[in-house]
């Protein structure tokens, strides 16, 4: 299940099961939002497509050493497209969902899914670089 690019090796189960987890978090937090307040619910979806595409990614990402940024996109673009699946899925597919969202909020909310779990990779590797220099023996 894994892939070899220049002697990296790409965890496919790990990006998938990543997006899967990402998407049942928005779900599971995001719905019942949305009956408490579709405003509040317009302005969550994209903060907590960020801010749970960047928690998930860095902790499915803690134990890797290599790759992190290849791996924080491939599970946003994974999820994204799970998240397509289950749009194109309903009666009106793509149309019924920008209908709720408004294109420009659809959109920005599907970036930020992506945004997050690079972010989440970026500071993953920084963490690990910087704890790396300051084990080094001097």
């Amino acid at each position: 299940m894994r892939q070899k690019v220049r002697n990296m090796s790409i965890h496919w189960v790990r990006v998938v099961l990543g997006a899967l987890l990402l998407e049942v978090v928005l779900f599971a937090v995001l719905v019942p939002i949305s009956f408490v307040s579709a405003t509040l619910f317009l302005v969550m979806v994209p903060a907590g497509c960020f801010v749970f595409g960047y928690l998930v990614t860095r902790w499915l990402l803690r134990t890797l050493s290599s790759g992190l940024l290849l791996h924080g996109l491939l599970i946003g673009i994974v999820a994204t497209a799970m998240y397509f699946g289950l749009v194109f899925m309903q009666p009106d597919g793509l149309a019924s969902a920008i209908a709720v969202y408004g294109a420009p909020l659809f959109w920005f909310s599907q970036a930020m899914r992506i945004a997050g779990c690079v972010t989440g990779a970026l500071h993953r590797g920084r963490q690990a670089g910087a704890r790396s220099s300051t084990a080094a023996p001097v």
